[in-house]
């Protein structure tokens, strides 16, 4: 939201916001305004704002995907990177491509990149990057003409019912591919291995995709390479926050067993912790089986209390369950985080590696575990 708020800024919009803990919401709000652009996940938390109630009275409602997509972007050849994982990183780094390469594109990211200060960036080229995300099916709001699917599997059980589902999805977003219709996949793939500065296989994977989508669109390869390999990352992917403290956003299963795979890679040797925020109730419930055998490269694993999302109930999941069905020889959950934390200060050790996963206030945790000295 904020860096399409600030795109539009740059495109001549006049930008008000507001969120529960900045001014809150009221239909005064819309007094004099053309466009009310929202999240989609308050769709699935609160119908009956008064603020959202009055917008779609008035015709004014829009998600910022379709806002992105059919307003902003409505003149741009887009480049548009799905997948169920991903895509945060394969999307900096393509645009970064284009950016080196000197396409001056538009670009927005579902994370903050720190050479922007945010996490879009404005450009005056023909081209603009993002992220495509599939809940809600956002991404059905983008006409690209090159389309980049990572990899996909089931997630978002409050909005898919089950993997064929989500597939139906995608086949509609390969659909929405428009004049030279450019559809890389993992299957097209050169597996080429890059001298990256971001660790793990998984981010070799996204940078083969990014070298199909600089070789789609012309740039000589020592371009691409060397634009793929000064990428230094986005924040919270395997993000250094404090001496032997990494905070990541990883909250699927897949991507957690592959975010630890990447620091194992890298310390051999070292005791390594991960402390693990589930994500969603519905979420937990529905990708319980998937934890079996998730936590093997670490030594020692804390899963910490459930982020409610947007639950309106817990469906009997517990961070207890993911421990137990994880299998895991050393590991310990707790629903209280206070407790929780108090219990890391006390078995911490010099020289510990601790990765903090979640994409709720996980970052919050991992801030608190970087004041311990460890």
């Amino acid at each position: 939201m904020a860096g399409v708020a600030s795109l539009a800024r740059r495109m001549g919009y006049e930008v008000t916001g507001c969120d529960l803990q900045s001014g809150g919401h009221s239909p005064k709000h819309l007094e004099g305004v053309d466009l009310l652009v929202v999240t989609p996940a308050v769709f699935y938390q609160s119908l009956k704002n008064p603020e959202l109630v009055e917008g779609r009275r008035k015709g004014l409602v829009m998600t910022w995907q379709e806002f992105l997509g059919k307003v902003l972007l409505k003149d741009k050849k887009v480049i548009a990177v799905a997948g169920t994982h991903g895509k945060s990183t394969t999307t900096a780094m393509v645009a970064k491509l284009l950016v080196d390469c000197g396409f001056d594109p538009i670009a927005v990211v579902g994370a903050k990149v720190p050479e922007w200060g945010g996490s879009s960036r404005f450009g005056k080229g023909e081209y603009a990057v993002v992220e495509a995300d599939e809940f809600n099916d956002n991404f059905l709001n983008y006409s690209p003409v090159i389309a980049v699917i990572n990899n996909i599997e089931f997630d978002h059980p409050d909005y898919f019912k089950n993997e064929a589902q989500v597939k139906k999805s995608f086949d509609k977003f390969i659909k929405k591919l428009t004049g030279p219709k450019i559809l890389i996949t993992q299957k097209d793939s050169l597996h080429k291995k890059f001298n990256l500065k971001i660790w793990g296989e998984h981010n070799q994977a996204n940078a083969n995709m990014v070298y199909l989508v600089g070789k789609k669109l012309g740039i000589k390869d020592k371009d691409i390479i060397a634009s793929i390999e000064s990428f230094t990352g986005i924040e919270r992917r395997m993000q250094p926050i404090g001496k032997n403290v990494y905070d990541d956003y990883a909250h699927h299963p897949t991507a957690i067993k592959a975010t630890l795979a990447a620091l194992r890679s890298h310390f051999l040797k070292a005791r390594l912790w991960a402390v693990v925020e589930p994500h969603g109730y519905v979420r937990t419930k529905a990708l319980l089986p998937l934890y079996k055998g998730v936590f093997k490269d670490a030594d020692k694993v804390i899963i910490g209390p459930i982020f409610k999302a947007r639950d309106s109930e817990t469906f009997g999941a517990s961070p207890h369950l993911i421990a137990s069905i994880s299998g895991h020889k050393d590991i310990k959950s707790f629903d209280d985080l206070e407790e929780m934390m108090k219990y890391i200060k006390n078995e911490l050790s010099i020289g510990n590696i601790v990765i903090v996963m979640g994409a709720g206030k996980s970052y919050l945790w991992a801030r608190e575990i970087c004041n311990l000295k460890i």
